[in-house]
Order: C-alpha cells, then structure tokens, then sequence
C-alpha cells in the first residue's frame, strides 16, 4: 500500500512538468529541437538547486545583519513580516532565478541549435522545469509526512510558477539573440528586464505564501492573502498561454544574411557547437574581414563578375526553417518595396496554413562595423523600439492591411473570410 502510495506521490510530482513541456514542444512550429540538448539543460538546472542552496544560505547570513542593524523587532509580526518580504525578494528571488539565468546563458544561448526565436521559449522552460522538478521532489519527498498533499498543492502552484519566469526568460533571450545577430540593437538587452521580472514574480509568490504562515489566527489577512494568491496563479496561467502562442506566432530564424556576411557564419559553422555574434574567423576575432565600403547587399561589386538574377531566399521568409545559402548575391535594393497581402493557398485549414508575411523595414539600420546600411527582417518584438521604420518611429512605414472584427462576437478575422471563425456570423464585405 505504501508503494502504490509512493509511486501516486511521484506520479503527481512529476506530471505539471511533463505537461508544460509537452505544451511547449507541441507548440514548435518548423523543427524539434535535438532532446539531447534538451536534457542537457534540464539536467544543468536541476543540479544548479545545489549552487541556489549556497547562495540562500550567504544571502540569509547577510540579510540577517541588515535586519540587526536597521534594529528589526522579529519577535513583532510587523517586523517579521518585513524581514520575510525581504527574505523573498532579495534572497530568495534572486538566487533561484540566477540559477536559471545563467544556465541558460552559458549552456545553450551561444549553441547553434538555438536557431530559432521560439528555441528560447523551449530552452527557457527545460531550465525552470529542471530546477523546479527537483526543488519539488525534495519538499515532496524528504521528511514530509503529507507527501501527496504537498505534491498536488505544488504542481498547481508552483511549478507553474517556475515555468513562467523560464519561458519568459527564455522568449525574451530569443528576441535578444536575434538582435545581436542581425545588428539590430546589439548591445541591448531585454532579458535582463525578464531577470527582473522573474525576481519579482518569484518572490511576490513567495511572500503572499508565507503571509498565511505569520498571521495564522487573522482570519481576513489569510482569505486576502487566499485571494491574492489566486489572483497571481490566473495570471501566471494567463501569461505562459500568450507568450508561448506569441513566440509560435513570431518565430523567426536567427542565423541570418548577416551572421554569415558579416559575422563569418560559414567559418562558425564549419566549427560546429557553439557560435557569436562577434565577427569571427577559424574562431578567433579578425579586424580585417571586410573593406571599408563593402556592401553586404552586392558583395562582388567591382569584380566584373556575371549579374546573378535576384530572386527571393528562402531564408528571409517570415517563420521558415531554410538554411540561408551565403553564396548567394542578390542586387542591391534601395527601397523598400511594397508587399503584397499573402492570399491563403487551397485547402486553407487554419491561420497558420498560409505564408506568413515577410516584416520588412527600409535600408536604414547602419551596420556596426560602420559600412553601408541594411535592410533587416524581424519578427515584430526584435524590431519594436528601433530605429526601423514601421516599427515605432517616423520614416517610411510600411503600411500593413487594416485589422477586421466581428461585430458579433469581436473575434479578429483574417482577410477574405466571409464568416467569422469563432461564432459563424456573416461579416460584411471588405
């Protein structure tokens, strides 16, 4: 009876992670990401408990001096409840969220696996669920006389607590590898904002928890702490559905024209495992790779070489998975072109059947290495804040076909549908 006890406890321990990260992989647009990087990850994180552990335990050390020298009174809930908030948010926060952080950043963010902006959402969830599983299977499992009730609590609450701070850590580390690549803003960095956010997700979480534990015999502070606590799951819930459904949506690929132009991408690759955003040559830096004036755009120009007829590549196409071919050389182009709206194909079955537009911006990003400017492809969370026009700031827009609703129901309607998906209403003519 025991055994089946232990293996129901387990089973309930280990579900929410199986779950998340199932929901994360489905959602993979183009290309499964290889499970032994997978693994990797997740193992790496899991085994950084130990440093979270560490660093707990000097931070406890610290904040407990601080405590003493702003002359906190523990004995008072007031003071204890002062001493708890900063525990969370300046402790404990920040060391679990760390841990995640880093194994990220130093495992997988260089890999040239990650190819892909979505990548960072399924590597940003194998490293919160790794440490989240086994921080579960401790509270669980060791000198826990309601095991089964503890693991259920926990995989409605804080697991997906985890998850949440891994893949927004994860989606916000694919935007910024994409820009870094593409010299697009290279030297921002929005995940560190994520770090941020996770920190204070985490340790509000946390806080609100313990809230129950210090004011046990008030019973309003414990139904609003219930309460709170309610209200941060169905956000935590709300937001992993829309960052997960907004990375799907966006997903573009990171080695692009300029990782292999500029960057020496055929060189990095031929290397294999992991790559940089630093212009490179047989994996060391060379100063000397270009000429000053050279153009991306038209690399021959001035060899009296055959024009080679432009064509579209593949690569640029918003959301495929295509190798880029370095050895093509397409003309230079001035402008920005005027895109059509894509039609749906036949047999069109969903929104994501048909071609997804390509996110296009003038020649305006000035290269880094200060030659010519370049026109550069994004997903729109790469390109919001730039100097591109159409994404934030004066220039030449390219204007996108206006949005159309239900009157019915308000669900937002792709072009040429007559009826709306969601309730069946007639929608008028465009």
């Amino acid at each position: 009876m025991k055994t089946a006890l232990n293996a129901l406890t387990l089973g309930v321990a280990l579900l929410p992670t199986i779950v998340i990260m199932a929901l994360v992989l489905s959602n993979a647009r183009y290309k499964r990401e290889p499970i032994k990087k997978i693994a990797s990850v997740f193992g790496m994180s899991a085994l950084s408990t130990i440093a979270a552990v560490i660093l707990e335990m000097i931070g406890t050390v610290i904040l407990a001096m601080i405590v003493m020298a702003l002359s906190i009174d523990l004995d008072t809930k007031a003071g204890l409840t002062i001493e708890e908030f900063l525990q969370y948010m300046l402790v404990v926060g920040p060391a679990e969220e760390a841990c995640k952080y880093f194994t990220f950043k130093w495992i997988i963010f260089h890999d040239r696996d990650f190819d892909n902006t979505y990548d960072g959402v399924i590597y940003g969830a194998a490293s919160a669920l790794g440490f989240a599983t086994l921080e579960n299977l401790m509270y669980v499992f060791v000198g826990n006389d309601r095991a089964l009730e503890t693991a259920a609590m926990r995989a409605v609450l804080s697991i997906p607590l985890h998850a949440i701070t891994g893949i927004v850590m994860g989606y916000w580390f694919g935007i910024a590898k994409y820009r870094r690549y593409n010299n697009i803003q290279p030297d921002t960095h929005p995940e560190h904002k994520a770090f941020i956010f996770a920190v204070v997700i985490h340790g509000a979480y946390d806080f609100i928890v313990s809230l129950r534990a210090i004011y046990a015999d008030s019973k309003p502070i414990c139904v609003g702490a219930m309460l709170l606590l309610i209200g941060v799951m169905i956000f935590i819930y709300v937001l992993m559905g829309k960052t997960i459904h907004r990375a799907k949506v966006e997903t573009h690929n990171i080695y692009n024209r300029y990782y292999y132009e500029q960057l020496g991408g055929a060189m990095q690759d031929m290397s294999g495992g992991k790559t940089s955003e630093k212009r490179r040559f047989f994996g060391m830096p060379f100063p000397f790779y270009r000429q000053q004036g050279f153009n991306p755009y038209n690399p021959y120009a001035g060899m009296n070489l055959a024009p080679v007829p432009a064509a579209p590549n593949a690569a640029y196409v918003f959301g495929t998975q295509q190798p880029y071919n370095p050895y093509y050389a397409p003309a230079v182009q001035q402008t920005a072109p005027t895109i059509p709206p894509v039609q749906p194909p036949q047999g069109y079955r969903g929104q994501y059947d048909a071609p997804q537009p390509v996110y296009q911006a003038a020649q305006q990003q000035p290269d880094r290495w200060g030659g010519d400017v370049q026109t550069v492809y994004g997903p729109p969370s790469a390109l919001r804040g730039s100097p591109l026009p159409g994404f934030g700031n004066a220039g030449n827009d390219v204007v996108q076909p206006p949005k159309r609703y239900c009157g019915n129901c308000g669900a937002e309607q792709k072009p040429g549908v007559k009826y709306c998906r969601m309730c069946g209403n007639k929608l008028p003519s465009e």
